[in-house]
């Protein structure tokens, strides 16, 4: 059963980095083409998410040693991501996570969002993406679950960038003050948020 949960939560968030791969870069190309070109999402998530369901048992093959420990720090990690998903969804909704209003060449600016978790740190949803795969791993202990992690994780070292920088066109130097002041994935449970840690 875990098996399967980790298979389908791949299929769902794997594919996510790599479609802001082809996005971020070319933003203003998109903008041109409106919502049309959210389409290109389908062709991602079929050319990623159909090899890793075939490729299930190779995913499995090998599987680190798991223990009380293990399956406690998993199921720690994996209440954690409901958490981070739920306060993300208090500040988004479906539709701007998925980026829509990034597609519409017209949509109206409304701010840098600093408050909630966001407050805490600038990418949650990302963060939290990559809490379910590390939850995974440790629940399942496949090797094959890991790498999918690593791998996401240094796909969003490059994402988030290529993010801050359309956001940092966008709103200036109101960005510009929040990055400076909220990390980018791992909050500083030390400082108070937007405080700065100059």
């Amino acid at each position: 059963m875990m098996d399967w949960l980790a298979v389908v939560y791949a299929v769902l968030y794997f594919p996510v980095p790599i479609y802001w791969l082809l996005i971020h870069p070319a933003v203003r190309l998109w903008r041109r083409v409106g919502y049309r070109s959210f389409w290109i999402a389908l062709p991602v998530w079929f050319v990623i998410g159909i090899p890793l369901v075939l490729m299930d048992d190779s995913l499995f093959a090998w599987r680190l040693p798991r223990d009380l420990l293990t399956y406690c720090l998993g199921v720690a990690l994996l209440a954690l991501n409901l958490w981070v998903g739920r306060r993300v969804h208090q500040k988004f909704s479906f539709k701007k996570l998925a980026g829509l209003p990034e597609l519409n060449p017209n949509h109206a600016l409304r701010g840098v969002v600093n408050s909630g978790i966001y407050a805490r740190v600038r990418h949650p949803r990302y963060a939290n993406i990559l809490l379910g795969f590390l939850a995974f791993a440790l629940l399942t202990g496949a090797a094959g679950i890991f790498l999918l992690a690593i791998v996401s994780f240094l796909l969003y070292l490059i994402v988030a960038p290529l993010e801050e920088r359309e956001l940092r066109e966008q709103y200036g130097s109101e960005y510009e003050a929040y990055a400076n002041t909220v990390p980018r994935f791992l909050p500083r449970f030390w400082q108070r948020p937007g405080k700065s840690s100059l």
